[in-house]
């Protein structure tokens, strides 16, 4: 676990003078569980960061912390060197929560003339910049239709664009394309890579790990409250696989006993399937026929075995699946 401590030594590292958000210390807890412990995350202007984790590792409340919405126990958190919960962090947030927070009996140009009144838009400008977000998100040819009689990625796409209207410093983004098509999918990263681009800071949660390497200029995965793992993906990815490929084993059937004994032997463990197994192998180590046969003298019928470049989800279930205690 080497790669792991050589990473954690790196966590927090951005300097905080130049941090649109500066998490320093974060504790919270529900009653007697510990929900946060000790998170520190700093942001900079034009950048992305993307919060991974399972369930329950934090990453709700941490956004909710950082959106005012909450008081932490312990830390601090500041938006452009204010607090969250000042009227002058508050006009710099953008937040786009999972559940679509739109108005459907309005039409999509007047969501974006209401939200961006609520932000604070002033009334001689609002007018230009609704224009400018239909432009950026595509919605310019559907300004003047219900919202609700949008299919969900426009209303997703509309979403993120009434969050942007009033050109906050930081956004964020729960969940920004669950159940979506590739569409609005592509047309979501065109329009964060756009805010981005302009020098805006976009944290996000998500649990579509290819989008999060897409995206992200850095990763931070949660588990328990803390942070276990933080940094560029690519480097990450270099750090904790070297030259290492990631076997899929895929059986005909489930496993025996003497079965399974043998494919924990040869370091594979089984996903949610029970005739999908995987693992981490060093190139000079990798021998398919070797495998096969040793699979098959245990009475393990094999189907298919792949190999491929470790990418995200691995590094996702390296970290969280081995321990983390460092």
């Amino acid at each position: 676990m080497q790669w792991l401590r050589d990473a954690l030594s790196k966590v927090g590292r951005e300097p905080p003078e130049n941090a649109v958000l500066d998490v320093s210390g974060a504790t919270y807890a529900y009653g007697s569980r510990e929900v946060l412990c000790g998170v520190d995350l700093r942001v900079c202007r034009g950048t992305t960061v993307s919060l991974l984790g399972p369930n329950g590792a934090g990453k709700s409340t941490l956004m909710r912390a950082i959106c005012g919405r909450l008081a932490l126990r312990s830390g601090r958190i500041l938006i452009n060197g204010r607090s969250p919960k000042s009227r002058d962090a508050r006009r710099q947030l953008g937040f786009v929560p999972q559940d679509i927070a739109l108005y459907p009996h309005l039409t999509v140009e007047e969501n974006l003339s209401f939200f961006g009144r609520m932000a604070g838009v002033p009334p001689g400008q609002l007018a230009d910049a609704v224009l400018t977000v239909l432009d950026q998100a595509s919605l310019a040819d559907r300004a003047r239709q219900k919202t609700g009689t949008l299919s969900g990625g426009y209303q997703r796409r509309l979403n993120i664009a009434a969050a942007v209207l009033h050109k906050p410093a930081l956004l964020l983004l729960d969940e920004p394309t669950v159940g979506i098509d590739v569409d609005a999918r592509e047309a979501i990263h065109a329009l964060l890579r756009s805010f981005r681009g302009a020098g805006g800071a976009v944290v996000l949660t998500t649990h579509d790990l290819e989008q999060a390497e897409i995206l992200s200029d850095r990763i931070l995965i949660l588990n328990h409250g803390r942070i276990v793992l933080e940094g560029a993906p690519a480097e990450l990815l270099k750090g904790a696989f070297r030259n290492e490929k990631e076997v899929i084993v895929i059986l005909a059937e489930a496993p025996k006993p003497e079965g399974l004994d043998a494919l924990r032997a040869m370091n594979l463990r089984a996903t949610q399937a029970a005739t999908t197994w995987f693992g981490f192998k060093a190139v000079q180590h990798l021998d398919m026929r070797r495998l096969t046969d040793d699979l098959s003298r245990a009475g393990v019928a094999v189907k298919e075995i792949r190999v491929r470049q470790p990418d995200l989800s691995s590094l996702f279930i390296k970290t969280v699946g081995e321990g983390l205690t460092v």
